[in-house]
C-alpha cells in the first residue's frame, strides 16, 4: 500500500466507528524514544522514518508535526503523499492537539491508543479538547488493524550487568529506591520507563535495537520487588541471581491485573508523564489505591553516576577512540589509494572496528555518517543501496557510538576528505569556538543546563544563527544514549556524576553540516565561602580536525586548550593502536599556531 491507500483505510474504519480524527504517536506503552519495529507504527502509516514525529488523520486532511531536526528528511519522505508537513519547532506552528481543537467541530471524537500516550500527555489533552466537547476514545487503533505484517516484538536472553561495572548490587538500588519512594509521603511506585528498570535490577537484553534495554513493568513497595517481564528468555542462573537480590518474576503484561485487583491499602507514586494512560487508569480506578503524582526518583538515581561507573566510562570512551582512530586510518589510507568508498562503506567499517574492542556489545545507535549536503539532516543514515560516494573534497560527519559493559559511547566528529568551502571552514570554526566554551565551564552547584547553554549558542547568536535542536544530552551507562533528566535544555540542576553530550552545529540544507560533539561528566571544583563550584571533565579522546580551522578566528586561549586536548588524545589512544591508526594520530593531534 502506499502512504496515500493507508490513509483512505483508516478513514473509512474512521468513519464506520464515527471518529472524526486519529493521532499517531511515535511512541510504545513504555513513553521510550527508541523502541522496537513493533511499535513504529507512525513510520509504517506515514512513510516518514525519522524517530520523533506525530501523524494526524481527520476525514479531510493528514500532518506529521515533527522538530526541526528532521524537517528536510520528512519534507523528502513525505513528497507524493498527501500529509503536510507541520515544522513543530518553529514558534507559530500549533500543536496536533491545538490543532485539531481549531479544526474540529464542536462534539467531534479523537480516537488513539491510549497505551501510547502518558498519563499527563491524555489529561492535557482532554482539558484542551473541553472547550469545543470535543471527546476522546482511547481504544482506537486502526493504524495497526492495517498492518497486517506487522513484526513481533523482538523478546531477546536477559542478562545481568555485574556489580563491578555498575558500583551497586540490584538490592542496594532497590533499598535506594525505597528510601526515595517514603520521601514522597508513598508507599509503593510501578515503574514503567525501561532503562529505569534496566538499571534498577542490573539487567540488560538487545529488546530494542542499540537500546540494552529488557521490555518490561516493575512495581516497588516495602516488602515486594515485581519485575513484569517474559520469563520465558530469562536463564535459570539469572532468575536464581535476581532471587537473591528480592526481585520476583510475573509475566509481562500481568501488570495491568495486577494494579486493578490489588486490595492492600497503599499510596502508589505515578510518573504521570512516564506511564501510560491505560496503566495509570488501573491505579486510578482501584479504590484501595492512591496515586502520589510525582517524578519517578530513578530518573536521578540513575543521572548521577557513581565512581565505579564514571572510572569504567572512562575505559569505554578510551576503546572508543581506539576504535575511531583504527577507522580514520583505514579511511583516509584508502581514499589516497583512490578506493571507492561510499558512506554506507564507513557505517559498516567503523561497525567492524567498534566490534573488535574488549566488552563491545553493538551500536548505541544508529551511526550516522553524511557526506557534503546530507550532513544537513540531523539524523541522517546511509542504506545500502542509497548511499553517498565520498570524494576527495568537503566534509564527512560521522556521529556513532558503542555499547560497551563498561560505557555508553557518543562522539561526533567533522573531517574534511580535501579542499573545503570558507563557508565550510567559517562554520567548523565556530561550532568549536562553542564546544571550547561550554566544555570550560565553571559554575556554582544548583546551576542547571538550560542556564549554561547560552555560553555556546553565545557565538551563533553574533552572527544570526542557531541550530534546531539541543546543545547537548544526559547518556546512560550501558543504556540509551539519551538520557534524562539532565541536559542542556533541561531545568534540572546539574549533579555530581551526570553525564551529558555537548554538541553544537551548524547546518545549511543543500550544502552541509557541520557538528563536534565531547561527552563530559559533572565533577566537584573548588569550594569557596560563596559556593561549591562544579565543572567538566571530558570523557571524549579523538582528534578534531585542524584542517577544517580558521584559525584567525580562535584566540590563543584556544589554541591552548585545543593542542592540550590534542595532547592528551595522543598520550592516551597511541599506544594502543596500529602502525596505521597511529600514523593517523600523530598527523591528527600535531599542534597547531597562528
Amino acid at each position: 500500500m502506499t502512504v496515500n491507500e493507508r490513509i483512505s483505510k483508516i478513514r473509512t474504519l474512521m468513519e464506520e466507528n464515527h471518529i472524526d480524527a486519529c493521532i499517531i504517536p511515535s511512541a510504545d506503552p513504555h513513553m521510550s524514544e527508541y523502541f522496537s519495529d513493533h511499535w513504529k507504527t507512525r513510520a509504517f502509516v506515514s512513510g516518514f522514518s525519522g524517530s520523533a514525529g506525530t501523524f494526524v488523520i481527520t476525514r479531510e486532511m493528514s500532518g506529521l508535526w515533527t522538530d526541526g531536526r528532521y524537517y528536510v528528511q520528512a519534507a523528502k519522505e513525505l513528497s507524493g503523499s498527501e500529509a503536510q508537513l507541520f515544522r513543530a519547532s518553529e514558534p507559530d506552528c500549533p500543536t496536533p492537539v491545538a490543532f485539531l481543537a481549531d479544526h474540529l467541530s464542536e462534539g467531534s471524537i479523537v480516537g488513539f491508543n491510549g497505551k501510547l500516550f502518558s498519563a499527563s500527555a491524555v489529561e492535557k489533552m482532554e482539558k484542551d479538547f473541553a472547550r469545543k466537547s470535543i471527546s476522546t476514545d482511547i481504544n482506537v487503533d486502526f493504524a495497526n488493524e492495517i498492518w497486517k505484517d506487522r513484526p513481533a516484538e523482538n523478546l531477546t536472553e536477559v542478562y545481568l550487568l555485574d556489580p563491578c561495572y555498575t558500583g551497586r548490587t540490584a538490592e542496594e538500588k532497590i533499598s535506594d529506591l525505597r528510601k526515595a519512594v517514603a520521601s514522597e509521603d508513598a508507599d509503593s511506585i510501578v515503574l514503567s520507563k525501561l532503562d529505569n528498570i534496566a538499571w534498577l535490577f542490573n539487567i540488560r537484553s538487545n529488546d530494542v535495537e542499540n537500546n540494552p534495554v529488557v521490555i518490561a513493568y516493575a512495581f516497588v513497595s516495602p516488602e515486594e520487588a515485581i519485575l513484569f517481564t517474559d520469563s520465558s528468555r530469562i536463564p535459570s542462573e539469572v532468575q536464581k541471581g535476581l532471587e537473591v537480590q528480592g526481585v520476583s518474576l510475573e509475566p509481562y503484561e500481568n501488570i495491568y491485573r495486577f494494579l486493578s485487583v490489588r486490595d492492600k491499602k497503599e499510596r502508589v507514586l505515578c510518573d504521570k508523564a512516564e506511564l501510560n494512560s491505560s496503566l495509570y487508569a488501573c491505579v486510578k480506578e482501584n479504590a484501595a489505591l492512591t496515586p502520589v503524582n510525582k517524578d519517578d526518583p530513578v530518573f536521578l538515581l540513575k543521572a548521577c553516576k557513581n565512581q565505579t561507573e564514571t572510572r569504567n566510562t572512562h575505559h569505554a570512551y578510551l576503546k572508543d577512540g581506539c576504535a575511531l582512530a583504527e577507522f580514520y586510518g583505514w579511511l583516509f589510507e584508502q581514499l589516497e589509494k583512490g578506493v571507492r568508498l561510499t558512506e554506507w562503506d564507513c557505517s559498516e567499517k567503523l561497525g567492524e572496528f567498534r566490534r573488535a574492542q574488549p566488552l563491545n556489545r553493538g551500536d548505541s545507535f544508529t551511526a550516522i555518517v553524511a557526506y557534503r549536503e546530507n550532513a544537513a539532516m540531523m539524523h541522517y543514515a546511509p542504506k545500502p543501496d542509497c548511499s553517498k560516494v565520498l570524494e576527495k573534497s568537503h566534509m564527512l560527519l560521522i556521529d556513532s557510538g558503542g555499547q560497551y559493559l563498561d560505557g555508553t559511547t557518543d562522539t561526533t566528529r567533522t573531517v574534511a576528505l580535501g579542499e573545503i568551502s570558507e563557508a565550510e571552514r567559517h562554520d567548523f570554526t565556530l561550532a568549536l569556538k562553542g564546544s571550547i566554551a561550554l566544555l570550560e565551564a565553571v559554575f556554582k552547584e544548583g546551576i542547571s543546563g538550560s542556564q549554561l547553554d547560552v555560553l555556546c549558542r553565545e557565538y551563533f547568536w553574533r552572527e544570526g544563527l542557531d541550530y534546531r535542536c539541543g546543545t547537548g544530552h544526559g547518556v546512560g551507562f550501558m543504556l540509551n544514549v539519551h538520557e534524562g533528566p539532565q541536559g542542556f535544555g533541561s531545568s534540572v540542576k546539574l549533579r555530581e556524576g551526570m553525564v551529558l553530550t555537548v554538541e553544537p552545529g551548524v547546518y545549511t540544507e543543500g550544502s552541509h553540516g557541520i557538528r563536534t560533539e565531547n561527552v563530559v561528566t559533572v565533577v566537584k571544583g573548588n569550594k569557596t565561602e560563596y559556593a561549591q563550584f562544579l565543572k567538566f571533565d571530558v570523557f571524549t579522546l579523538v582528534p578534531i580536525d585542524t584542517k577544517c580551522l580558521d584559525l584567525s578566528l580562535l584566540t590563543d586561549h584556544e589554541i591552548q586548550w585545543l593542542n592540550a586536548y590534542h595532547r592528551r588524545v595522543w598520550d592516551a589512544v597511541s599506544p594502543l593502536v596500529s602502525d596505521r591508526a597511529k600514523a593517523w594520530l600523530a598527523s591528527a593531534t600535531k599542534a597547531v599556531s597562528r
